[in-house]
């Protein structure tokens, strides 16, 4: 199973990388919009994760594109606004789920064992 990351902010991203290999996990990285979709269309994903905040595309477009092209991948948002209209328009986006930053690690474990059918690692 491969995870896409879509991140700009390269601690985070590594950060989401070490949580997602954790878990047996594979992985790729995207750092902007454009070139996470062109990742989704040449790779099997199995779930997304996307901050909100990206160059070129915005999170929520490229969450759109995904859940277009794939209705029942999972797709969980990240952002460092944690408002109830960034959440909103998160699940208007077709995100499955939204998580605030800083990104907790049990919260996304939680999340990849759910979506990913992974147990926790020993």
């Amino acid at each position: 199973m491969n995870v896409l990351i879509v991140e700009d902010n390269k601690p985070v991203s590594l950060l989401l990388s070490r949580i997602v290999e954790d878990m047996g996990l594979g992985y790729v990285i995207a750092a902007d919009g454009e070139a996470a979709l062109r990742l989704f269309s040449q790779r099997n994903i199995s779930m997304a994760i996307i901050d909100v905040e990206l160059p070129g595309l915005d999170g929520y477009q490229v969450a759109r594109d995904i859940r277009n092209q794939s209705p029942t991948l999972p797709v969980l948002i990240i952002s460092g606004n944690n408002g109830d209209s960034w959440r909103q328009q998160a699940f208007d986006a077709g995100a499955d789920e939204f998580l605030a930053k800083p990104i907790r690690p049990s919260e996304l474990t939680v999340l990849l064992q759910r979506y990913c059918s992974v147990s926790t690692p020993d």
